[in-house]
Parts: structure tokens; sequence; C-alpha cells
């Protein structure tokens, strides 16, 4: 355990919460100062786990991270033979950094208790001002997706749109497993999780986002009620719900126009109405053929080149994390993908012998993995799924008193 005050430990814990405040921050996603800021907390991190971690060890899946990110580097480089191109990857750079301070941190979580309740709490501000913004106007939702100047004003102004409200889907079901535990011993923690939940209730809902409200209902309802161990059946339930709510809207009039209803005038409404057009014309809506076009071009490039993936080539629709990364690296890279983004969960279910911490791991698990498969990714996702989502596990289990198997 590092001393508090203005020592490694004071330091590590600034880089790492602005490390996270910047990927979820709106007005931090705009100019390039706070990208280098961000870079600059990392290498302190780096240096840090270097002068405290002597010598260093590393476990088999950080040497495959580390393999996967230079060999990334490589292509990258040969596909644009531009140096400058390297540092933009900083998505990837910061997923391989913090896969393996998970590693590092695993008996020292410690060091960076306090960090979730002031995370939380910057999630709850930027989420309020997204609202906000969206009970004036619904349609910027869909303005907000995209990663250009055109959404400038609106983050400078703590708008958020798909880097604010994804990373939150994903570990969903995680931070109100958080919150449920603090009830009893941290009152003011459990406010600030209730805090959390309305403003994200609220922005999912006004944003329309049908990804993001399909994964945070069934992320929610795993935790409460799926108590089975084996994490595939959870998943198998998942993917029939999604089909069984597909089929509801095509052949149940009630039920689909509530959802219109519901969602008047919404993201949500149009892909429904592109749903029933396509069901009842043939002819399918722009929404939907722009998903359909990414997935199928996607599968192509995945089983034409397995192996090493189509690299340089142009590939990969831009619509999944999971299979883009695939289609492009081959199979291995598309596993040594996987192996972090689904660390965290796997990691306390396996380690754990605890009803609830399953729930959790379970639930945020299948969460992770529906968003992963039908939503990219960009640097804002990577903090929040593995350092974040650890530090949420290390309270529950503090609180808990869970012991390690």
């Amino acid at each position: 355990m590092l001393k508090q005050g203005f020592s490694y430990g004071f330091i590590q814990k600034i880089a790492v919460l602005y490390l996270i405040a910047w990927t979820i921050s709106p007005p931090l996603q705009v100019d390039m100062i706070y990208r280098l800021i961000a870079l600059a907390c990392a290498g302190i991190w780096i240096v840090i786990w270097f002068i405290r971690e002597t010598p260093i060890t590393l476990g088999k899946e950080q040497v495959g991270a580390i393999i996967f990110l230079i060999a990334v580097m490589i292509v990258i480089y040969l596909e644009r033979y531009d140096l400058s191109e390297l540092i933009k990857q900083i998505a990837l750079i910061m997923l391989v950094i913090c896969f393996m301070m998970t590693y590092f941190y695993d008996d020292k979580w410690d060091e960076l208790y306090g960090i979730v309740p002031i995370v939380l709490v910057l999630l709850t501000i930027w989420n309020f001002k997204t609202f906000n913004m969206l009970i004036e106007d619904h349609t910027i939702a869909r303005l907000l997706v995209r990663d250009d100047e055109s959404t400038h004003a609106f983050l400078k102004q703590g708008i958020g749109g798909y880097s604010l409200v994804y990373p939150q889907v994903c570990i969903s079901p995680l931070i109100v497993a958080w919150t449920l535990k603090a009830f009893k011993s941290h009152k003011l923690l459990f406010a600030i999780g209730v805090a959390w939940a309305y403003t994200y209730i609220r922005v999912i809902e006004l944003a329309g986002y049908s990804i993001a409200l399909f994964a945070s209902v069934i992320g929610l309802l795993l935790l409460l009620f799926y108590k089975g161990k084996n994490i595939i059946p959870a998943f198998i339930v998942t993917i029939l719900a999604f089909v069984g709510i597909m089929a509801a809207i095509l052949y149940i009039t009630p039920f689909r126009e509530w959802i219109l209803e519901t969602f008047d005038g919404m993201a949500v409404a149009r892909k429904v109405n592109d749903l029933v057009s396509t069901s009842e014309t043939g002819v399918t809506g722009d929404s939907i053929q722009v998903r359909i076009n990414a997935y199928s071009n996607t599968l192509v490039d995945m089983l034409k080149y397995p192996i090493i993936g189509s690299l340089w080539r142009e590939s990969g629709g831009g619509h999944s994390a999971l299979l883009d990364t695939t289609s492009k690296y081959g199979w291995i890279g598309g596993y040594a993908f996987a192996m972090m983004l689904y660390h965290v969960p796997f990691h306390y279910k396996h380690h754990y012998n605890n009803q609830f911490i399953l729930s959790a791991a379970n639930a945020t698990f299948v969460t992770l993995m529906f968003v992963s498969l039908l939503d990219s990714f960009n640097y804002s996702f990577t903090c929040m799924i593995l350092i974040v989502a650890s530090l949420l596990f290390e309270d529950i289990i503090k609180w808990t008193g869970a012991e390690r198997i």
C-alpha cells in the first residue's frame, strides 16, 4: 500500500481519475490538448507501475495483449505510412494499458478507493445536462452519435451522446448492484447511485438508443433474477428475448402501437417503422439497411481472411466492435480483443464464491457482450469496462464480505 499525500499513491490516483474523467466528460473530448494530457497521465501511470513492480512480471495474457497492440500498430503504419496515425489509436492503447493494470492492481485496488463516487457524480452531471437538452430537442440524439466537429458545440456545453451513454450501458447492471449494496451502510453512496440511475434512465429514454434500452433492461433483469452459474444460458436467453421482442413488434399490433406511442418521434420509433416496412414491403429502411450491410460485410471478411484478417484492406462495417476487430485482425486478433473486453466479469465470476457477485458478473458480461456485438466502441469504453468496473466489484466484495476462492 502506498502512502497518501504528495506521493506515488496520490499521483497515481489523480492520473487514473483524469483518464476516467476524460473518457466520460463531453467537454474534455473536444480539443487535442485534453487527449495529450490523457496520454501523459497514462505514461505517468505506467512509470509508477515500473517503479513499483521490480522486476516486471508479465503473464501470458498480458504478453498477448502487447503483441496484439504491436501487430495493430504495424498494420496501421503499413496502411497509412503516417506515424501521426499511430497516436490516434488511443482507444486500443488505453485498452491494453488498462487491461495490464487490472493485473497489477489485483491486490491493490484499495489505493484507488474513492474514485467510483466521483465518477458517478460526473456521470450524473453530464446525464442531467444531456437529458435536459433532449427534452428541448430529442432529434439531436442522432447527431450526437457522430464523432466529428458537428458535435463540438454540444460537447463543450457538457451534452454527451454515444461516448457518454454506451460506456454506462456496458456496466449498468454493475452500478445498480453497487447502489443496492450501498443502501445498508453507505447512505450517501446509495443516494449518489440513485441520482445516477435517474439521470441515466432519462437519457436513454429520451435519446431512444434502441440497443442501449434493450441491453440495460436485460442486464437489470439478469442481475435481479438470474441465479445460474453458467453464463451461456444467460446469453442465449438474451438473444431469444431480443428475437422475441422483434417478433412481437412485427406481429402483435397492440405491443407495436405501445412502443410507437411511448417513443413517438424518437430513434426507437423510426427503427420500429423501418422494421415493419421491411417486413411488409421488402424494402429495407435506411437505419436497418446500414446495419444489415455493415454486419454482412464484416462476416464476409471474417470468413474470407480467418487467420490474419483483412489487415490493411478495407474491412469491417463499423457497427460491431468485436466482429470488426476479428474481421480486420483475424480470429486470433479477435480473441485477444475479446479477452481484454470481457476480462473483468470473468475474473470476478471465477475468483469469488458469492451469489450476488456471480449475478453481477453474469449480468455485466451479457450486457457488455450484447453491446460489443451490435455496436462499435471508442476510447470512452476502456476505463469504464476495466478500471471502474473493477472498482465497483471491489466495493461490493468489501460490503458483502465475500472471500476469494
